[in-house]
C-alpha cells in the first residue's frame, strides 16, 4: 500500500512540475523509476529498500522548499507515509524536519498532515531525535502551536506534550549510557557546575526553556518559540506528574525548579493572578509539595506558609481560599505526606508550625461565619423549604410525597448549613482548567472543605496508627457467657476447666498495644511523629470539630465527622493521652444529649433528607409539656418549659461513644463514668420522649400530608438508630468479659458510682454491710438536661439505669465471678451495693426490685455455670450463691418501724425474685448439689412467718407460696436423692407447712403427694420395714430445729412414721381437697409398703395411722347435737361424709390386702374386729354414701376369704349381723334428704353375695326368708334416676338382686315356693298400677325379662334334681306369673328392646311346660290348677287385641311367632286334656278359646245365643243382612289354623291314634264332645252370614276374604269325619252317618245358602257338593 501511495503521489507531482520546475521534475522521474524498479514482494521489503535509498526523498524535499501549496501537499503526504512506515533514511531526518518546518506555515490541510507525521516521527525515530534534531522538532511543534487555528493549536499542544514526555522517557531509558559522540554541556548549579550530555542534556534544556517561556522570557535553546502561560504551567504539571522520580535524581532539574519554578509559583499565588492561572499554579504547587518536599524544603515551607495565610479571612478572594482548601484536602488524603510536613517543619526548631498553623486556620475558618453553617447549641439538619406552588402543591395535597414531582425547589447557594446537595460544586475548582472565571461557589462550600480537611486529618492519623495497636500474639477469646444458663456438654467442659482454673488472664482479651512502646519497630520514628501531631494538634482539632458538631450538617457530613472524631479519640486513648481522650469523650458525650435550650420546636427537616429528629408540629399544635412520669399530679404547663428531644444525631454520637468504650475499655480507668453518665442521660431522655410522643399522638393532628410522610420516615429512621445504639450498648457490656481484672474493677466502680449513695440507704438494713466510697470524678461534668418531665425522673432513673447495666455486666462476666476471688472480681462490691439497696425501706420499689434482679442474676448465673470450673469450685460457688440468697431473704424478713404497705409489697416482690433464682439454680444443678441443702430448704421455708412451732404457720403472700413451691417441687420430684439424710426432717416440716397453708389449694394438693415420694426415698434401701421397736407416741415434733434433739430421729422407721403422722395431721384440714389428697397419699404409701412390713408392723401402722383416721372422720360425721344448735353446716358435713367414705374404702382395701398376707396372724383379726366395730358406728349414722363405703369395704374384705375356709373365719357371724341389721333403704343422703340409694344398695347386695358365697349350703331358712325380704325391699325401694331407664337393661341394683337370687341354695320346698313367688313378683312388677304415679320410678321391664330367665333356670334346676312337686304349688305359680305378660301383648305400651316382654314370657312358658310335662306324665287332681294355668296361657298366646297394636306392620311376624308357640303347646296340652282327672269344664274352656280365636269375620250379634238360650239357638233366628264388607281378622292365619284345629279336635282318629294315652287316662272323645258344639256354631255362623248378606249385594261379588272362608269351611265340612260320639243320640244310625252328623245339623242352612248363591257358580258347586255328601249318607 505504501508503494501504491507513493507511486500515485509521485505521478501527480511529476505531472504538476513538468513545465514549472524542471529540477523537481527530474528528481521526481528518478524517484519514480527507482520505485518502479523495486521488487514488490512484501511491504517490509519495500520499506527496507526505500530506507537504503537516501535520494528517494529528494523530490519531496524540493517540493516543500518551493513553498507551493500544491507541491507541498503531495510532498508532505509522501513524507508522512514514509515516516509512518519507518521507511525514511536516518540521514535525511534533518532535511525532513526542515521541510516540515517550511510547510508548517502553509494551508490547514498541510499543517494537519504535518501534525499527523509528528507522532510517528517521535515513535519511530525517537533515538535519533537528540540535540539539534530534537530542537528542530520542538521548533516545528511551537511553530504550529502559534497557528491561529484552534484545531492546529490543540494538536500542536498535544504533540508538544508527547515530545516532552518522549524526551524524559529517554532520560530514564538511557540511564547515562550515551554514545561517545553525544553532545555534552556544562550547566551551572549555583556555586558549582555539572557536565551533562545526551538525553539528560535535552531534558534539561526543555525544562529550562519551558520554565522561561512560562514566565514570559525568551528561551535559550528553542529559538523562536512562544508559549501561553497557562499552557506552560500545564506542560510543567505534566513533567512533574509523570517524571517526578527522574527530576529528583537529576540535580540540574532540581536546580531549574528551585531557581525558575518555585519563585514563579510563589509570585503567582501572592499576586492577584487570574482564576485560570491560579488553578494551574495550584495544581503545579500540589505536585511540587507532594514530590519535592524534602528536596525543596525551604521553598515548600514558603509555599505552605503562603497557603495557610491565604486561608485567613479577607486575605484572598473566596475562590482562591477554596483552591487552597482543595489543595489541602488532597494533602490530608495522604497521611504520610502530612506526617512528613509535620516532621520537616513543625517538629524542627528552626521550622515553622505549618500543620499546627494550618489546623488553627481551619478552626478559625470554621467559626468565622456561624450563620452560614447554621451554628447552634447542637447539630441540626439543613432546612430547605418545600416548593408548594402549582402542581407540586397538588401532588402533596394528594399524598404523593416522595414522588418525582415532590422534589425540592431550586437550591439557593446561600442556603445555610452544609449539605452534599448545595455545599459542593459540580466540579472542583482545581479541575476547572478551561475556565477564566470560577463557577458559582456555594457559600458553605469552603466550610464543607474545612470539614473534609478535619475529618481526613483525623482519619488519616488513626488509619496509620491503628494497626500498631493490635497485639502481636494471637488473641485468645473468652467464651461468651451472655445469658448463659445451660452448661455445655461434658466434652467441652473437660477441655476448658484446666485452662480456666490455671490462668484466668489467658482467657481475656489482650490489652491493646501502645504504639509508642514499639521502640524497635522500623516505623517507630513515623509513629512518634504521628503521636506528637496528636498531642500538639488536638486542641485545634477539638475546636474545629466542636464547631461543626453544633452546625447544621446533612447526614453524610455528620456521619463522616462523627466517624473521624471517634477514630481520633480512640487512637489518642490507645497512645495513652488521657487529656485529649477525656476531652474528646466529654465532647462526644455532650453532643449525645440534647441541649437544654433545644425544645420540640426545632426546625422542620427537608423532605427527602433522612433526618434523624422527630417532625415538629404546627403552631396550632398544643405545646404544653408532657407530664412527668415520676409525679402523681400533672404539672402546670408553662410557656418555656418543654421536654428536650433526642434525635438520631444524639444517638449517633452516643453510638460512637459506646464504640469507644468497647475499643478503649482496657485503658479507660476512671473515664468510664463519662460513658455511663452519657448513656444514663440518653436512656432517661429516650424514655421521657417516648412518653411525650405518646401524649402528642393522642391529640388532634392538623399537619400537612407531606409533613406526616416525613414524620413516618423519620420515625422509622429513629427506630433504626435506636436499635443500632442498643446493639452497641450490648456489645459494650459483652466486651467487659474480655477486660482484665483491674480494668473490670475500674468499670464496675464507675458504674456503681451512679447508684444511690450510702447515706440514702436505711441504716438498719445495712448495719452489717460496709460500703466502699465512690471514686472521685476526674472528668468534666456533662451538660445538664432540663425539662419538666426529665427533672422529675432524673433522681430515680439514675439508680435504675445503673442497675440495668449492672445486670448486663453480670451476665457477661459470670466466669470471672466464679474463677476470681471475691475482692478482685467485684463480687464483694456488687453484693454490698445491691444488698444495701434491696433491703432498704424506701418506697422506691422499682429501684429495690431492679437491685434484687441484678443480685439474683449474679447469684443464679454463678450458681448454674459449671462449664469452666472444677467440681470443687462449682460446689463452692453454688454454696456461696445459696448463702447469699438466704441472707437476702432473711434481710427482707426483718421488721422495720419505717416499713409501709408499699415497701412491704416491694419486699414480697423481691422475695419472689430470690425464690425464682433458687429454682433456677435447682433446675440446673440440683442433681449434683452437695453443699447448701440446709440453706435451700431454709429459703423455701422463708415464705412462712418465723417463730411458730405449731401447725398454724401462715405464709406471707400467695405469690411467695407459688414461687417457693416451684423449688420444693423440683426437690421432691427430681433431686430427692441429692438431699442429705440430715435434711430430710427439715424437708418433712417444709412439706407439712406447704400442705396446711390455705392460700393456694393446688399447692396444698400437690404437696401432699410429695410425701409419697419422700416415703419411697426413705425406704429405697429397706428390704423389710420393722416397726416393733418404735414408740408410736414418740414421733418428732414439728418445727424442732434442735439438731441434738433431731439426731435420734434420723432413723428410717422413725422418720417414716413421722411422715405418716404429718399426713394424718393434714387430714383434719377444713378443705376437703386437701384432706383427700393426704388420704390418697397415706394409703398409697401403705399399699406400696405393705409387703415390706413385718407381722407386728401393721399393728403399729394401725395404731399410728388407721385408727386415728377412722376415729377422726367418725367424730366429724357424728357431730350433731340433740338440740341442733351446734350442728355442723350442711356443706361441711357433706364434705366430711365424703372424707369418711374415702377413709372407709381405703381402710377396707388395705385390710383386704393384709388379710391375704397375714391371714394366719391373730393380731390381724383383733384389728379387723376393731375396724368392724367402727364400721357399725358408721352405719348407725344412716348416711347413704357412708353405708355404701362400709358395705363395699366389708364386701372387699370378705372377698379375700376362701369359701372352703369360711368356717375358720371368726367374724362371719358379726358380718351377717351387720348386714341384716342395717338396710340402706332406711338411710338418707349426707344433707339429711332422701337421696339416691342405688350405690348403697349395690354395695349392700355385693356384701350379701360374699356372705352367701361363704355361707353356702349352711344357709338357714330363717336367714333365707330375711334375705328374700331384704331383696324385695332393695328392688322396690331403690331410687329411680330421672335421666335413665331400666327398660332396655337392668339397673345395677336389679342385676345384683337377680344374682343374689341365683345364689340362694335349696333348703326346702317352702323356700323354693318363696323364691318363685318373689320371681313372680319381679315378672309382674312392670304392670303394677302404682308405678305410673308419683316421682320418677323404675319401669322394671328389663328386670321382668331377666326374672323370666331366672324362673326358667330355677325350674330347670329343680326339675333336674327332682325337687319339683305338684303339691307345693310351685309349678302353677310359675305359669301364673307369665300369664299377664302374655295377655297384655298389645295392650301394654312399654315394649323395650327385643325380645318383647310378651314374647319372652311366651318362650319362658313353653320352656317351663317342656320341663314340667315330662315330670307330670300322669295327671292327678292335684294338677287341676296347673293345667288350668296351661289352658289360660294357651288362650293368651293365640289371642291378641290387634286394635291396641301401634305398629301394624309387626302383626304378621307376631302371628307367626304365636303360631309356632301354639304348635309347641298343642303337642303338650291336647294329649293331656282328655284325661279323666281333668274336668269337662276345662276341656269346654279350651274349646271356647279355640272357637273364639278361629273367627275370621265378626259374626252378626243376632246369630249368637242370647242369655238363657242354647249354644246353637241363635242360628235359628232371622235378621237383616249387612251390605258393607267386613274386614278379616288381622291374624287370619292364626284363625284358619285354629279353625283347622277345631275340625281336628272333633275328627275321628280311630283307636290306634297316637294321641291316645297309653294308660287310657286320656281319651280324645272327651275333648271331641267338648269341641263339637263349638264347631257346628263356628260353621253355622259363616253359613248364616252368607245367607243373609249375599242377597243384599245383588250382582256385587262377595268380598274375597268372606268367599275364601266360605269355600274353606265347605271343603272342610265335606272332608270331616267326626267322632261318632261327639253328639249325643243317633242310636241305630250307621257309623258312617254318625260321622256326618255335622252336615245333618247344618243341612237347612246349606239349602238356604244354595238359594242365596244362585249367581255364583263356584259357590253353588261347593254347596251342592256338601249337600250331596249329606244325601249320599242319607241314602246309605
Amino acid at each position: 500500500m505504501t508503494a501504491q501511495l507513493l507511486t500515485s503521489e509521485l505521478t501527480t507531482l511529476l505531472q504538476d512540475s513538468k513545465k514549472k520546475n524542471p529540477e523537481l521534475r527530474a528528481a521526481t522521474e528518478k524517484s519514480l523509476s527507482d520505485l518502479n524498479a523495486l521488487p514488490r514482494t512484501s511491504e517490509a521489503q519495500i520499506v527496507a529498500d526505500l530506507k537504503s535509498r537516501p535520494l528517494f526523498v529528494k523530490p519531496f524535499l524540493l517540493a516543500c522548499s518551493t513553498r507551493n501549496p500544491k507541491f507541498s501537499g503531495s510532498a508532505v503526504a509522501c513524507l508522512q507515509r514514509l515516516i509512518v512506515a519507518n521507511a525514511l533514511p536516518t540521514d535525511t531526518l534533518s532535511d525532513v524536519l526542515n521541510a516540515l518546518r517550511d510547510s508548517s506555515s502553509l494551508g490547514l490541510d498541510i499543517q494537519l498532515k504535518v501534525l499527523q507525521a509528528l507522532p510517528s516521527l517521535l515513535q519511530n525515530y525517537s533515538t535519533s531525535l537528540t540535540g539539534q534534531l530534537l530542537t528542530a522538532a520542538f521548533q516545528v511543534c511551537f511553530l504550529l502551536y502559534g497557528s491561529q487555528t484552534a484545531v492546529v493549536t490543540n494538536l500542536a499542544a498535544a504533540a508538544l506534550q508527547q515530545l516532552i514526555n518522549t524526551t524524559y522517557e529517554k532520560v530514564t531509558t538511557d540511564q547515562g549510557a550515551y554514545p561517545q559522540d553525544a553532545p555534552a554541556s556544562e550547566v551551572s548549579l549555583g556555586d558549582s557546575t555539572l557536565l551533562i550530555q545526551g538525553s539528560r542534556l535535552d531534558a534539561y534544556k526543555v525544562l529550562d526553556d519551558v520554565c522561561l517561556l512560562t514566565e514570559g522570557h525568551k528561551p535559550k535553546y528553542i529559538q523562536g518559540a512562544t508559549l501561553a502561560q497557562n499552557f506552560g504551567l500545564e506542560l510543567i504539571e505534566s513533567i512533574l506528574a509523570s517524571h517526578a522520580a527522574s527530576l529528583v535524581e537529576r540535580p540540574e532539574q532540581l536546580h531549574t525548579l528551585q531557581i525558575r519554578l518555585m519563585p514563579f509559583l510563589t509570585r503567582l499565588l501572592s499576586e492577584k493572578s487570574s482564576f485560570s492561572t491560579t488553578v494551574h499554579s495550584i495544581r503545579v504547587v500540589k505536585l511540587v509539595l507532594v514530590n519535592f518536599l524534602g528536596e525543596l524544603d525551604s521553598q515548600c515551607e514558603t509555599l505552605l506558609s503562603l497557603l495557610n495565610h491565604l486561608l485567613d479571612q479577607d486575605s484572598a478572594p473566596l475562590w482562591k481560599r477554596v483552591l487552597c482548601l482543595e489543595l489541602y484536602k488532597s494533602f490530608h488524603a495522604d497521611t504520610a505526606l502530612v506526617t512528613r510536613m509535620y516532621a520537616r517543619f513543625d517538629e524542627t526548631d528552626e521550622g515553622r508550625n505549618i500543620i499546627r498553623d494550618h489546623l488553627g486556620s481551619l478552626a478559625r475558618l470554621a467559626s468565622e461565619k456561624p450563620a452560614i453553617i447554621g451554628l447552634g447549641s447542637q447539630s441540626s439538619t439543613p432546612n430547605v423549604p418545600i416548593d408548594d406552588s402549582g402542581e407540586q402543591a397538588a401532588l402533596q395535597a394528594g399524598g404523593l410525597v416522595g414522588s418525582i414531582g415532590a422534589a425540592v425547589a431550586s437550591i439557593d447557594l446561600n442556603t445555610p448549613g452544609i449539605s452534599t446537595h448545595w455545599s459542593q460544586t459540580k466540579t472542583p475548582l482545581m479541575e476547572q482548567l478551561d475556565k477564566q472565571e470560577p463557577s458559582p461557589i456555594p457559600a458553605t462550600y469552603i466550610y464543607s472543605l474545612t470539614l473534609a480537611c478535619l475529618t481526613a486529618f483525623e482519619e488519616g492519623l488513626a488509619r496509620f496508627l491503628m494497626p500498631f495497636t493490635v497485639p502481636s500474639e494471637k488473641k485468645v477469646k473468652r467464651k461468651s457467657t451472655k445469658s448463659q444458663t445451660v452448661p455445655q456438654d461434658a466434652g467441652s467442659q473437660d477441655e476448658t476447666v484446666p485452662r480456666a482454673v490455671s490462668a484466668t488472664k489467658s482467657t481475656q482479651r489482650k490489652t491493646p498495644v501502645n504504639p509508642l512502646s514499639l521502640t524497635s519497630h522500623p516505623l517507630y520514628h513515623d509513629i512518634e511523629i504521628a503521636s506528637h501531631m496528636i498531642d500538639q494538634c488536638w486542641p485545634a482539632l477539638l475546636a474545629g470539630s466542636s464547631t461543626f458538631l453544633n452546625a447544621s450538617l446533612d447526614n453524610e457530613n455528620f456521619h463522616a465527622l462523627i466517624r473521624s472524631f471517634q477514630k481520633f479519640t480512640q487512637i489518642a486513648g490507645l497512645l495513652g493521652f488521657s487529656t485529649p481522650r477525656d476531652a474528646f469523650l466529654t465532647t462526644l458525650g455532650k453532643h449525645a444529649l440534647p441541649s437544654s435550650r433545644v425544645t420540640k420546636t426545632a426546625p422542620t427537616p427537608r423532605l427527602n433528607d433522612h433526618e434523624e429528629k422527630l417532625p415538629d408540629d404546627d403552631s396550632s399544635r398544643d405545646t404544653s409539656p408532657a407530664p412527668s412520669i415520676s409525679s402523681v399530679r400533672k404539672p402546670e404547663s408553662s410557656g418555656d418549659s418543654s421536654t428536650p428531644i433526642i434525635g438520631t444525631r444524639h444517638l449517633l454520637c452516643l453510638r460512637a461513644l459506646l464504640n469507644l468504650g468497647i475499643a478503649l475499655g482496657p485503658v479507660l480507668h476512671t473515664s468510664w463514668s463519662i460513658i455511663f453518665e452519657t448513656l444514663q442521660q440518653a436512656d432517661l431522655l429516650a424514655s421521657v420522649q417516648g412518653l411525650a410522643q405518646k401524649s402528642k399522638s393522642s391529640r388532634s393532628r392538623s399537619n400537612s400530608a407531606a409533613r406526616e410522610e416525613i414524620g413516618r420516615a423519620n420515625s422509622d429512621y429513629l427506630r433504626a438508630e435506636i436499635t443500632a445504639v442498643d446493639t452497641a450498648s450490648s456489645r459494650l457490656f459483652e466486651s467487659t468479659a474480655d477486660l482484665d481484672d483491674v480494668a473490670f474493677l475500674d468499670l464496675l466502680e464507675g458504674l456503681c458510682a451512679l447508684l444511690p449513695q450510702a447515706d440514702l440507704i436505711d441504716t438498719h438494713a445495712t448495719a452489717n454491710v460496709t460500703l466502699s466510697p465512690h471514686p472521685p470524678r476526674k472528668h468534666q461534668k456533662l451538660r445538664s438536661i432540663s425539662g419538666t418531665a426529665v427533672e422529675g425522673m432524673t433522681s430515680r432513673h439514675e439508680g435504675v439505669f445503673a442497675l440495668d447495666k449492672v445486670k448486663d455486666i453480670i451476665r457477661c462476666n459470670i466466669e470471672r465471678f466464679i474463677l476470681v476471688d471475691d475482692s478482685n472480681s467485684g463480687w464483694s462490691l456488687l453484693l454490698t451495693k445491691l444488698m444495701a439497696i434491696l433491703s432498704s425501706d424506701t418506697d422506691d420499689s422499682k429501684l429495690r426490685i431492679e437491685a434484687a434482679r441484678a443480685l439474683n442474676d449474679l447469684l443464679v448465673l454463678t450458681g448454674v455455670n459449671d462449664t469452666l470450673s472444677s467440681q470443687e469450685v462449682g460446689q463452692s460457688s453454688r454454696a456461696r450463691s445459696l448463702s447469699a440468697l438466704l441472707a437476702e431473704v432473711q434481710a427482707l424478713r426483718q421488721k422495720s418501724s419505717h416499713a409501709t404497705r408499699f415497701s412491704e409489697q416491694c419486699g414480697i416482690d423481691i422475695h419472689r425474685s430470690a425464690l425464682d433464682g433458687l429454682r433456677a439454680i435447682l433446675e440446673h444443678c440440683g442433681d449434683s448439689l452437695s453443699l447448701g441443702w440446709s440453706d435451700v430448704l431454709a429459703i423455701v421455708s422463708s415464705v412462712f412467718e418465723a417463730g411458730s412451732r405449731d401447725r398454724q404457720t401462715q405464709p406471707r403472700s400467695p405469690i411467695l407460696v407459688r414461687s417457693s413451691f416451684g423449688s420444693l417441687e423440683l426437690i421432691c420430684t427430681d433431686f430427692l436423692s441429692s438431699v442429705p439424710q440430715s435434711s430430710l426432717l427439715q424437708l418433712l416440716d417444709t412439706l407439712y407447712h406447704f400442705s396446711e397453708q390455705n392460700l393456694d389449694l393446688n399447692i396444698s394438693l400437690t404437696t401432699a403427694t410429695f410425701f409419697r415420694l419422700l416415703s419411697d426415698h426413705l425406704l429405697r434401701d429397706e428390704s423389710e420395714l420393722s416397726l416393733e421397736n418404735v414408740d408410736v407416741n414418740d414421733i418428732p415434733l414439728l418445727g424442732n430445729t434442735d439438731s441434738a434433739a433431731r439426731s435420734k430421729y434420723y432413723k428410717v422407721p422413725v422418720m417414716w412414721l413421722s411422715l405418716l403422722n404429718r399426713l394424718v395431721g393434714i387430714t383434719v384440714d377444713s378443705r376437703i381437697e386437701v384432706r383427700h389428697s393426704a388420704l390418697h397419699t397415706i394409703f398409697r404409701i401403705l399399699d406400696a409398703q405393705g409387703d415390706r412390713m413385718s407381722n407386728e408392723s401393721f399393728v403399729k401402722v394401725h395404731e399410728a395411722t388407721l385408727r386415728p383416721l377412722l376415729q377422726i372422720s367418725l367424730d366429724q360425721v357424728s357431730f350433731k347435737s340433740d338440740d341442733g344448735n351446734d350442728e355442723m353446716p350442711p356443706e361441711l358435713f357433706l364434705d366430711w361424709s365424703k372424707t369418711a367414705v374415702m377413709i372407709v374404702e381405703s381402710v377396707s382395701s388395705l385390710f383386704s390386702q393384709w388379710l391375704d398376707m397375714y391371714k394366719h396372724d391373730d393380731n390381724l383379726f383383733n384389728v379387723l374386729e376393731q375396724i368392724l366395730g367402727l364400721f357399725t358406728s358408721y352405719l348407725d349414722q344412716k348416711i347413704n354414701s357412708v353405708s355404701r363405703a362400709v358395705f363395699g369395704g366389708l364386701s372387699r374384705i370378705l372377698s379375700e376369704i376362701d369359701a372352703s375356709a369360711s368356717d375358720t373365719f371368726p367374724l362371719l357371724g358379726l358380718a351377717w349381723s351387720i348386714w341384716s341389721s342395717h338396710h340402706p333403704v332406711d338411710h338418707n343422703s349426707a344433707d339429711g334428704r332422701a337421696g339416691d340409694n342405688n350405690d348403697a344398695l349395690l354395695a349392700y347386695l355385693f356384701c350379701l353375695g360374699q356372705l352367701l358365697r361363704l355361707t353356702g349350703q349352711g344357709l338357714e331358712g330363717a336367714t333365707a326368708v330375711t334375705v328374700v325380704d331384704k331383696l324385695r325391699i332393695s328392688t322396690t325401694d331403690a331410687t329411680a334416676s330421672a335421666y335413665s331407664t331400666d327398660m332396655e337393661s337392668m339397673t345395677p341394683v336389679q342385676k345384683a338382686v337377680i344374682e343374689s337370687l341365683k345364689m340362694l341354695p335349696y333348703i326346702d320346698s317352702e323356700t323354693d315356693r318363696l323364691i318363685v313367688e318373689i320371681i313372680s313378683e319381679y315378672i309382674n312388677l312392670p304392670y303394677q298400677p302404682t308405678i305410673d304415679e308419683g316421682p320418677p320410678h323404675h319401669s322394671f321391664v328389663a328386670l321382668s325379662k331377666a326374672s323370666m330367665t331366672v324362673l326358667e333356670d330355677f325350674v330347670g334346676d329343680r326339675g333336674k334334681r327332682n325337687l319339683t312337686t305338684a303339691e307345693s304349688g310351685t309349678p302353677s305359680i310359675a305359669l301364673s306369673a307369665l300369664h299377664r305378660s302374655i295377655y297384655l301383648k298389645y295392650r301394654w305400651k312399654r315394649v323395650g328392646r327385643e325380645p318383647l316382654t310378651w314374647k319372652k314370657a311366651t318362650m319362658t312358658a313353653i320352656a317351663v311346660l317342656q320341663l314340667h310335662v315330662p315330670l307330670f306324665k300322669r295327671p292327678s287332681p292335684a294338677l287341676q290348677k296347673y293345667w288350668e294355668e296351661v289352658v289360660n296361657i294357651t288362650n293368651v298366646i293365640i289371642s291378641a287385641d290387634c286394635k291396641a297394636c301401634q305398629n301394624k306392620a309387626s302383626i304378621p311376624l307376631d302371628e307367626e311367632f304365636d303360631i309356632q308357640a301354639f304348635s309347641q303347646i298343642k303337642n303338650l296340652l291336647i294329649p293331656t286334656l282328655g284325661s279323666s282327672d281333668l274336668t269337662d269344664d276345662l276341656r269346654t274352656k279350651f274349646g271356647i278359646y279355640i272357637f273364639q280365636t278361629s273367627l275370621i269375620h265378626e259374626p252378626n250379634p243376632d246369630d249368637l245365643a242370647w242369655p238363657g238360650e242354647g249354644l246353637l239357638d241363635g242360628l235359628k233366628r232371622d235378621h237383616f243382612g249387612r251390605v258393607k264388607a267386613l274386614p278379616p281378622s288381622p291374624r287370619s292365619k292364626m284363625s284358619y289354623l285354629l279353625l283347622d284345629e277345631l275340625f281336628d279336635l272333633v275328627a275321628d282318629h280311630g283307636p290306634s291314634n297316637e294321641r291316645t294315652d297309653t294308660h287310657n287316662a286320656a281319651n280324645p272323645r272327651r275333648l271331641a264332645r267338648a269341641a263339637a258344639p263349638y264347631l257346628v256354631l263356628r260353621l253355622g255362623l259363616t253359613l248364616k252370614m252368607y245367607i243373609h248378606d249375599q242377597p243384599m249385594r245383588g250382582r256385587m261379588p262377595q268380598p274375597w276374604s268372606q268367599k275364601k272362608e266360605m269355600l274353606f269351611i265347605l271343603r272342610k265340612m265335606v272332608e270331616l269325619k267326626m267322632e261318632p260320639s261327639a253328639f249325643a243320640g243317633g242310636e241305630g244310625m250307621s257309623p258312617d252317618l254318625m260321622r256326618r252328623k255335622h252336615l245333618l245339623r247344618l243341612y237347612p242352612l246349606l239349602l238356604k245358602a244354595l238359594e242365596a248363591a244362585r249367581m255364583d257358580e263356584e259357590m253353588v258347586r261347593a254347596i251342592r257338593e256338601a249337600l250331596g255328601a249329606v244325601e249320599d249318607f242319607s241314602q246309605m
